[in-house]
């Protein structure tokens, strides 16, 4: 099952869907969530879904502003209840500014069957620079993005869903290791992406929304620290996204913004992000 939600994707909707239909393995169904769209968005995927039967159309007529993480779920989840009394083994949520490479589901199907603790696999990103196509680093690369990831069923069961807010793409994959879930990327499948990542909201903004999820995944101010001073210097525009960060944590901070796990399900996060510092550290 395929869940794919799209904001005025027009132009990028063709080539995505294209992937999906090269692909060796077809979906069982592939939903498209028209998320409110003013250009012609349901168009193409009305004359994709007469083509293939197996793409399908839901509209979020609702008006909501556009808010990195929050919206886009709630978009995912629409099309998540229109499938849930069908029967399917894993779950893969898409971006529609994508193109797959054709054997990316099957591959994936791959990574499920033969790892049981597998709970969320993915490829990697590229994006073309000057006329490359190279890794698109924004995070740790053994980190599934949330462009594109796959779930198993089971897993996705188990972590909850996706929650409504800045960081779900890392919520998840914490969650999932604290259920006892494995993560997986493999490099060889090389996801195109044609529109950078933080491009619609600019890069330090994004950082101050990455600095509002860490508040929220309960990382604590040590961890957020480090993570700041890190991305300030690997980062364009260096320093910049550091304070972008900080400053995202301490706004939730003051705003005692909602946290999205327990307090159990923090501490794990945080001894799991300190066993990662460290063991980067001694590498």
């Amino acid at each position: 099952m395929v869940i794919m939600p799209a904001y005025n994707e027009e132009l990028m909707l063709p080539r995505a869907l294209d992937s999906i239909a090269a692909q060796s393995l077809l979906p069982q169904r592939l939903l498209v969530v028209n998320d409110g769209s003013t250009d012609r968005t349901a168009e193409v995927v009305k004359a994709y879904a007469q083509r293939y039967p197996w793409i399908g159309l839901v509209h979020n007529d609702k008006k909501e502003a556009r808010a990195a993480g929050a919206k886009v779920v709630r978009a995912f989840n629409l099309g998540y209840q229109a499938i849930l009394e069908r029967d399917y083994d894993f779950l893969v949520k898409l971006d529609a500014d994508l193109e797959l490479p054709a054997d990316y589901f099957a591959q994936i199907a791959s990574m499920f069957a033969a790892d049981p603790r597998l709970g969320i696999a993915g490829g990697t990103i590229v994006i073309e620079r000057n006329g490359e196509w190279v890794y698109e680093h924004f995070s740790d690369e053994d980190h599934v993005k949330g462009a594109y990831k796959s779930y198993r069923r089971a897993c996705f069961e188990a972590i909850g869903g996706l929650k409504p807010s800045i960081g779900w793409d890392t919520a998840d994959e914490l969650l999932a290791r604290y259920h006892g879930w494995t993560i997986k990327v493999d490099t060889s499948l090389k996801v195109r992406h044609y529109r950078e990542l933080g491009a619609e909201t600019g890069s330090v903004k994004i950082r101050v929304k990455v600095g509002q999820g860490m508040y929220r995944l309960r990382y604590g101010f040590l961890i957020t620290l480090i993570s700041a001073i890190k991305a300030g210097y690997l980062n364009k525009p260096y320093i910049l996204t550091g304070l972008g960060v900080m400053w995202g944590w301490l706004k939730s901070w003051l705003n005692r913004d909602a946290f999205m796990v327990s307090e159990a399900e923090g501490r794990f996060i945080r001894n799991f992000r300190w066993e990662r510092m460290r063991g980067k550290l001694m590498c």
